[in-house]
């Protein structure tokens, strides 16, 4: 059976930095303009973890500042 698993797009700097807490994997960016969207591997469970990010999930506080501080350095990053 082929892998239909698609990459997981955002645009939400926030949003990247619980997943990265989490583990999930970057696969890289893309830049359109102004607007950076941060592409995660392909991964089974990812849309449950964005759906507990928007209903209030938690992850460690230190493990989400450093993984929002790296996130930031990449979309800035010319």
């Amino acid at each position: 059976m082929p892998n239909t698993l698609e990459p997981h797009r955002t645009q939400n700097l926030y949003e990247a930095a619980f997943l990265r807490a989490r583990g999930f994997k970057l696969a890289g960016k893309e830049r359109f303009g102004k607007k950076v969207t941060v592409i995660f591997a392909p991964d089974p469970n990812i849309n449950g973890v964005v759906m507990e990010f928007y209903n209030g999930g938690h992850v460690e506080g230190w493990a989400f500042v450093e993984a929002y501080r790296s996130l930031k350095d990449m979309v800035f990053e010319r």
